[in-house]
C-alpha cells in the first residue's frame, strides 16, 4: 500500500512550480513559434502589435486593460501605449531568433524565478518600466515591462508569474 501512495507524492513533486500558482481563471496560450506563457485572470493579449518592427519578432504583448496603442512609436519602435492607467500593467516581449555562440553566452539563460522589484521600474521614454533579457531554446528575448504609478504589488508578480511560465517548443 505504501507503494501506491508514494506515485502520487511523486507525480506531485513534477508538477512545475509554476503550476503550483496558477488561479482558477488562468489559461495557457500560444504566442506564436512554439513559444507559449500562462496568463492570469485578468490578463489579455492585446490586439495587434503596436510596432512597426519585424526584427527582433513582436512575440507577446499583453496587459490589464484594453490597450489602445499610439501612432508614435518609443524608442527602437516598441511600441506607445496611449492612456496608459495608473493601475495598469503591460508586458512586450520581442524575440531574437537566432544567437550566435558568442551572443548566447552573454544573454542569462531563462531564470528559474523572476522577481520584479517596484525599484527595477523606473522613468523611460515610454513610462514607468523595466527591461530584461534572457534566453532559452537557442533564442534571445527581450522583455519590456511597464507599470503604472499605482499598479499594485500583485502585477509585477503576475508579470513574473507569466515569465517563468514561458515555454518554448522546436
Amino acid at each position: 500500500m505504501r507503494r501506491l501512495l508514494l506515485i502520487p507524492v511523486l507525480a506531485a513533486a513534477a508538477i512545475p512550480a509554476t503550476a503550483a500558482l496558477a488561479g482558477a481563471g488562468d489559461q495557457r496560450v500560444a504566442v506564436g513559434a512554439g513559444v507559449s506563457v500562462v496568463l492570469p485572470a485578468g490578463w489579455h493579449l492585446t490586439h495587434g502589435k503596436g510596432t512597426p518592427l519585424i526584427e527582433p519578432i513582436p512575440r507577446l504583448s499583453a496587459a490589464t486593460f484594453p490597450v489602445h496603442f499610439s501612432k508614435q512609436h518609443c524608442v527602437c519602435d516598441t511600441p506607445r501605449v496611449a492612456d496608459f492607467p495608473r493601475d495598469g500593467a503591460y508586458l512586450f516581449v520581442m524575440e531574437y531568433p537566432a544567437l550566435g555562440r558568442r551572443d548566447a553566452r552573454r544573454w542569462p539563460a531563462h531564470s528559474v524565478h523572476f522577481h520584479i522589484a517596484r525599484s527595477a521600474i523606473a522613468p523611460g521614454d515610454c513610462g514607468p518600466s523595466d527591461g530584461r533579457m534572457f534566453r532559452e531554446g537557442g533564442r534571445g528575448y527581450q522583455v519590456q515591462i511597464y507599470l503604472g504609478a499605482a499598479a499594485p504589488a500583485s502585477a509585477r508578480r503576475q508579470i513574473a508569474f507569466i515569465l517563468d511560465s514561458w515555454q518554448v517548443t522546436p
